[in-house]
């Protein structure tokens, strides 16, 4: 712009033969970068600094992700680690601080860490840290847009008052209960909406915070892909699949799996591994398991089952049209999605699996182009949020935010989830009242697990890409009562309050966890004196891209990983 600007300037002083007063070309009023030209520059310049300076500090300004609290939606300082077995690629957090500091060191040394896919040890002891993300944040601005549920907002904390970047969860004006991993939302009404007490979760009014399809499916999380299994196979690895019936092929040992019957079969997800919120990037010393199981009653760091999970796989049937249904067992219920290749009809619907014999109840129902033998199609089932969604071919066919939806209440969540009465949750006091200790809701070991199968009729086939993937959970915090978490425990936001969780739930200072004599004290004054709430004036902006990855750590000079620019959702 200053050269386009500057070049206007001079053709219009230089006319091919004399300036308007005859001087004769050449001259020097006509030289380059005289002193007209100077000052014009100059002026220029400072406008675009002005200018710069207005647009960061009211439009647009860039952060950089210092820790892990939203990985691996953002990554602060981490290792990359890409599996020797597999080659699948994730990130780590820092090993090694320097002494008595909690700055990490530049050179990470002795780390172990477990393949996320295959379960199969590794070891480095010399990686150089790879820094944090670099993010463009949207201010908000007033009357054009205010901050939204779900999207990542970078903020004061009002206890150090240091930028902090989270998801936010809770707006103005509800009342917020984290239950099952899920958050619940209801409008507060004074002198009507009890604030507290374990009839406050059982009243009407409270509904589930659901996702739209975008960010759903930039929050699900990698528990394992059939496509990484172990090359060449390792004898310690084990499948987390099984094949329920003679027939199968590969369920082992490779990535496609082979069915060659002509009954009716399942492709089963096994004991051998739980579906939890254990993340990956947390494998930062020798206490974390990242394969913990929730009801290992001798480790300390023992992880959440998660029932919201999105499950896939790619079909190909030989010789005639194969029905696929996936069926997942959670919270004491069943829930299905059924694909009728042949007639291309499909349907989501639930029962009690509680009862034996149930009927089912459609959800939604959806139609698609039939299945010819020889093609390849994915199918893809999601229950999450306390809604069923189908997909055929990455379309969207039946269920959804609406059409797939069912409804519980927090209590009905509570007591889906652990199998027990309201009662015995009540009366439970093994980790205290859950306002000054943890609480019942913190028990792992009271969930229940979930389980998926594949069943399929019709003949032979093949299926790969199985994966499966669960939601982002907000769970109780392993070291402390945790806002939200229990009935005599949940927020209250004002007309000017929101409410932030990280990504990394189980790892994440954010306002579940904040106390009242962490708050600030200029902030307490001037702003917001309640613990756990992040008052509108606090609120910077919108993350909305990072666009300036991790530097490489590998090599003789550090690059940035542009391949991992994108966009925040």
């Amino acid at each position: 712009m200053v050269q386009q600007m500057t070049s206007a300037t001079t053709s219009a002083t230089t006319p091919s033969t004399t300036t308007s007063a005859g001087t004769k070309p050449g001259s020097k009023a006509d030289a380059p970068g005289g002193a007209v030209g100077i000052k014009e520059t100059l002026t220029s310049l400072i406008i675009a600094f002005i200018l710069a300076f207005l647009f960061r500090g009211f439009v647009v300004e860039g952060f950089q992700i210092p820790t892990g609290s939203m990985a691996p939606t953002l990554m602060g300082k981490h290792i990359r680690f890409v599996s020797p077995y597999n080659g699948y690629d994730w990130s780590v957090g820092p090993w090694t601080y320097a002494p008595r500091s909690p700055v990490p060191m530049r050179q990470q040394m002795n780390m172990r860490v477990k393949d996320p896919m295959s379960a199969l040890v590794m070891t480095d002891t010399n990686r150089r840290l790879a820094a944090g993300d670099r993010v463009f944040v949207l201010k908000y601005l007033p009357f054009l847009h205010q901050p939204e549920r779900w999207d990542v907002v970078v903020f004061k904390n009002p206890g150090t008052h240091e930028n902090y970047i989270k998801r936010l969860v809770g707006l103005p004006g509800e009342q917020i209960a984290v239950v099952d991993g899920d958050v619940f939302m209801r409008p507060f009404v004074d002198g009507q909406t009890s604030e507290s007490g374990w009839d406050a979760w059982a009243e009407s009014g409270w509904d589930i915070a659901r996702k739209n399809e975008r960010i759903q499916r930039t929050m699900f999380l990698d528990v394992y892909d059939s496509r990484y299994v172990p090359v060449p196979m390792d004898p310690d690895f084990r499948s987390p699949f099984s094949g329920m019936t003679p027939g199968w092929e590969g369920v082992k040992t490779e990535s496609r799996y082979r069915y060659t019957g002509s009954g009716s079969t399942s492709l089963a997800w096994n004991s051998s591994r739980e579906i939890t919120d254990a993340n990956a990037y947390n494998q930062t010393s020798d206490r974390f398991d990242l394969f913990a199981r929730s009801d290992n009653m001798n480790t300390r760091l023992r992880p959440f089952p998660v029932s919201d999970v999105a499950v896939t796989l790619n079909i190909e049937a030989d010789d005639a049209p194969v029905e696929v249904a996936a069926v997942l067992e959670a919270r004491g219920m069943e829930f299905r999605a059924v694909v009728d290749s042949a007639a291309g009809e499909a349907r989501v619907e639930m029962r009690s699996g509680d009862e034996a014999d149930s009927a089912w109840t459609t959800l939604d129902t959806g139609s698609f182009a039939a299945f010819e033998p020889g093609e390849i199609h994915r199918i893809e089932f999601w229950h999450v949020d306390q809604a069923l969604w189908l997909f055929v071919d990455d379309a969207l066919v039946c269920g959804g935010v609406e059409k797939g939806a069912y409804q519980l209440s927090p209590a009905q969540r509570a007591m889906a989830a652990t199998g027990m009465s309201w009662e015995e949750l009540q009366g439970d006091q093994l980790l205290g009242d859950g306002v000054k200790d943890l609480g019942v809701f913190a028990r792992t070991e009271i969930y229940r697990k979930p389980t998926f199968r594949w069943d399929f009729s019709g003949g032979s086939f093949t299926v790969h890409n199985v994966t499966v993937q669960r939601d982002i959970a907000y769970q109780i915090n392993r070291g402390r009562p945790t806002r939200g978490g229990h009935p005599d425990f949940f927020p209250t936001l004002n007309g000017d309050e929101f409410f932030m969780c990280g990504d990394n739930s189980s790892n994440s200072a954010d306002s579940r966890l904040w106390l009242p004599n962490e708050i600030n004290k200029w902030v307490r004054q001037e702003i917001d004196d309640r613990a756990g709430m992040v008052h509108r004036d606090l609120i910077v902006g919108k993350a909305f891209m990072v666009y300036f990855p991790a530097l490489l750590d590998d090599g003789p000079v550090l690059t940035p990983d542009v391949g991992r620019m994108r966009w925040i959702w």
